[in-house]
């Protein structure tokens, strides 16, 4: 058996992942969602090494937001390609102002009260989205990083805001017609692959 049919075989068992259930960036959200909050919940077992995990945690939880605000432009119809700084929680939350607060203006007021100071933290020990994953950036200066995070802490406030981030997507039409868009198209790939009597 090769490398490759051993880490990514090709028939099903319950005990591998099945990445045709994870599409889209609201699924990936919710896998960087679940490490999280396990790694989170189990930090006690991880000893003296919690401060090389806690930064991956960390990690885990920005990009969770990453994808949160991507898949809320996207349900909007924006180009994601019109971010210069794509990894930018700053810039995300920019266009998120920008394409959602003219149409839905208490919406926007409510994920702002929710968010807006969370990103600006974010943004401001994080912007590029490599402080925590690598020791240096890419000009090889060392990055400095906050003393201690408290990944409970963490935790609350990222829930909340990809919590409100939901709660818009579920009332607001265009995010409701993405999300439409989304099944109906795995629903056909699902028939495609497993049959009519699938669905």
């Amino acid at each position: 058996m090769s490398l490759a049919d051993e880490i990514f075989p090709d028939t099903r068992h319950p005990d591998f992942v099945q990445t045709e259930w994870a599409r889209g960036w609201g699924y990936g959200s919710i896998g960087f969602a679940e490490a999280a909050r396990f790694l989170t919940e189990h930090t006690v077992d991880f000893h003296a090494s919690i401060d090389q995990v806690g930064l991956v945690v960390f990690y885990l939880q920005r990009h969770r937001i990453e994808l949160a605000l991507k898949e809320l432009l996207i349900a909007h119809g924006f180009d994601l390609k019109e971010i210069k700084s794509p990894h930018s929680l700053d810039a995300l939350w920019n266009a998120c102002e920008a394409t959602i607060s003219a149409a839905a203006t208490e919406a926007w007021d409510y994920l702002r009260s929710t968010g807006a100071e969370l990103i600006a933290l974010l943004h401001e020990v994080d912007p590029d989205s490599d402080a925590f994953r690598y020791p240096v950036d890419r000009k090889g200066k060392k990055h400095e990083r906050p003393n201690y995070i408290d990944l409970a802490a963490l935790e609350k406030h990222v829930n909340a805001l990809c919590e409100a981030i939901n709660g818009y997507m579920a009332y607001s039409d265009q995010a409701r017609q993405y999300e439409e868009h989304e099944q109906r198209e795995f629903q056909q790939e699902m028939r495609k692959e497993y049959g009519e009597d699938v669905w």
